[in-house]
């Protein structure tokens, strides 16, 4: 028996609607200007395209209604905002549980020889997939800006500080294929500091709050998750107490997106076994270089 837990531990991300002379505004009611977004039903009629229709009902409308969840900025706000929280978790290398103690000691020795490059460049790569908002998905497409605010919060065993302004990024800043294009960027390197901090601690964590703003554009579509509706032809989207939302998975597979050393990269998979990724029907990683196969 050999478990791990995770060391990213992601929240659901809720979504909301503004306006993009908001941000930088001081003041009490800043936030209560910030709007939950609805999910709303949508019924149209839809043609019959099907690849089995038959010739005689191509002309006639589908006799099913097209039932499906749909999520929009109102038409007096152009600005998403999608808020989450990471928590970066330490003990790095250690199982958390393990039914051979020997195998337990020669796993941590073998993570401790990786550990002080290895976490590093872990760290900033995370740090960039979050400067970038790669976890907006398609939320980030084509925006006409993307900014997003990274606060470390405060440990209850840290000193007290006046510095509480968050780190702000221009997410077209940070190139979704290239991890080298921002080396030098200094809030970028604060970003992977404070996540390097969280996976080298023993028993302790990092708490980052974080909030994306994209510009859109007044009564635009906003891309929530969609739920696994298994049977169902409706498509249902994520919601939390009335607001659309992001699935943690989903953020957390964007955060992971750090894996371009396969072979014939062409852009950053998650991190997962044999590189599988569904959308794309492929495993970019198919070689037994498992943990197991190099144990």
């Amino acid at each position: 028996m050999l478990a791990f837990e995770r060391k990213l531990e992601v929240s659901d991300a809720l979504m909301y609607a503004g306006d993009w002379e908001q941000l930088g505004q001081e003041g009490e009611n800043k936030e209560k200007e910030w709007e939950k977004i609805p999910i709303i039903p949508r019924q149209n009629r839809s043609t019959q395209s099907t690849y089995s229709t038959t010739e005689e009902n191509k002309t006639k409308p589908n006799p099913v209604s097209a039932d499906n969840d749909d999520a929009n900025l109102p038409h007096d706000k152009d600005t998403l905002k999608v808020s989450f929280t990471l928590r970066v978790i330490g003990n790095v290398g250690e199982p958390f549980a393990c039914n051979d103690p020997d195998f337990e000691k020669a796993i941590k020795q073998k993570v401790d020889t990786f550990k002080e490059e290895g976490l590093r460049e872990l760290s900033f790569r995370y740090a960039h997939n979050i400067a970038s908002g790669r976890f907006l998905w398609r939320n980030r497409v084509c925006a006409d800006k993307v900014e997003v605010h990274v606060k470390v919060e405060p440990s209850v065993k840290d000193e007290p500080s006046d510095n509480d302004n968050p780190l702000v990024f221009n997410g077209y800043h940070f190139p979704l294929n290239d991890f080298s294009a921002k080396r030098d960027n200094a809030r970028l390197q604060q970003l992977a500091e404070a996540i390097l901090r969280g996976l080298n601690g023993n028993n302790d964590f990092v708490l980052l709050s974080v909030d994306a703003y994209v510009r859109l554009g007044k009564g635009q579509h906003v891309f929530p998750s969609q739920e696994m509706n298994v049977g169902e032809k409706k498509k249902v989207l994520f919601q939390l107490d009335g607001c659309a939302a992001l699935h943690n998975v989903k953020i957390g597979n964007a955060i992971r997106s750090i894996d371009d050393w396969y072979d014939s990269a062409e852009f950053p998979i998650a991190v997962e076994p044999y590189g599988s990724v569904t959308h794309r029907g492929e495993a970019y990683r198919r070689s037994r270089t498992d943990l197991f196969t190099l144990t």
